[in-house]
């Protein structure tokens, strides 16, 4: 198992930072987010230039915030400055997001998936010449496209959580991506069963899929206040009734509805609470030996662990020195 790590400050100009210091201290790969308030592709173009070993990738790119041809042509730029240390990750978000947010229709969630990263392999791998793509879902027409001097290919990691999306990942991506709060159970007992059968379903080897998953990582000397951080990202995750597939049988769900209650109140404090009941399934926190150690339980379920920053109620100060602190983790590892 590797171990990367999603830099999450807000200030490019702090990330870069981050991402120089991981870099030189030999971790494995480096990771953008995607929000409201922060461009994934920018960001790891921008990773790329001022690192030289570490992968870079996106962890996760929404599908659909941006055409077709646009996330594209933005893939191959970033491989091209990357020289070939780029992964993309996407995946499709949630429906709230899509039509307030980007203001995309996600009607068929999974079967769209399919289709735009269909998509966007042809669009890398055309070199020359017309192109028209008439899928399901999407549809491309240009009468003259030239990019011989661009990367034709990059590897596409697919995001997801319930079983439809899951099966998708195994049927069509080069690999998955876990969601932030998914549990060891979880990833082992439900969604490997979920990318073998999409594997089956495309015809491919499951063995060849690139399994990977963030996960909520607090280090410092002051265990308390980390596992308060970790507590209120794995609270403040709980919350979407989307995510109720990482949370079989109803796990967790009086916790869950008091962390919804506590969000919308912006009760930093409750939501704490409610994620202080999840923190030790669902996260790993403490000093930087402590997580390592949780990590192991990690070792033979995925291939690369994304260690994510808290950042919900925590101070970005706090958030930059955890960041340090991961490094140390990850760089560290054996």
């Amino acid at each position: 198992m590797q171990i990367g790590l999603v830099v999450m400050d807000e200030n490019p100009a702090d990330a870069l930072r981050v991402v120089r210091a991981a870099d030189r201290a030999g971790v494995h790969s480096l990771w953008s987010i995607d929000y409201y308030n922060r461009s994934s592709l920018t960001r790891a173009a921008a990773f790329a230039a001022v690192s030289e070993n570490a992968l870079v990738g996106t962890s996760v790119t929404p599908l659909f915030a941006r055409s077709p041809l646009a996330l594209a042509s933005a893939a191959a730029d970033v491989q091209a400055v990357a020289g070939g240390r780029f992964v993309l990750g996407v995946g499709s978000s949630t429906r709230r997001m899509n039509q307030d947010w980007y203001g995309a229709a996600l009607q068929h969630p999974a079967p769209q998936v399919r289709d735009r990263i269909a998509l966007i392999r042809r669009l890398l791998a055309h070199r020359s010449g017309p192109f028209r793509y008439d899928g399901e879902f999407d549809r491309v027409a240009l009468g003259h496209y030239e990019r011989t001097a661009l990367p034709d290919s990059v590897p596409i990691l697919a995001a997801g959580v319930g079983e439809h999306m899951v099966r998708v990942a195994g049927e069509c991506a080069d690999g998955f991506v876990g969601h932030t709060i998914a549990s060891v159970d979880y990833l082992r007992d439900v969604a490997e069963p979920l990318l073998a059968e999409g594997a089956a379903r495309g015809r491919r080897d499951v063995a060849e899929l690139r399994r990977t998953t963030q996960i909520v990582a607090a280090a410092s000397s002051d265990s308390r206040a980390a596992r308060r951080d970790a507590a209120a990202q794995v609270g403040f995750y709980a919350t979407p009734k989307g995510y109720d597939a990482l949370f079989p049988g109803g796990r967790f769900a009086e916790e869950r509805a008091a962390a919804r209650d506590a969000v919308a109140r912006r009760d930093v404090a409750g939501v704490v609470a409610a994620g202080e009941a999840m923190v030790e399934e669902r996260a790993v926190f403490g000093t930087p030996e402590d997580v390592a150690a949780q990590l192991r339980r990690y070792e033979g379920v995925v291939d690369w662990a994304l260690l994510y920053p808290p950042h919900y109620g925590v101070d970005p100060e706090r958030v930059h020195a955890n960041e340090l602190s991961l490094i140390e983790v990850a760089s560290s590892w054996t």
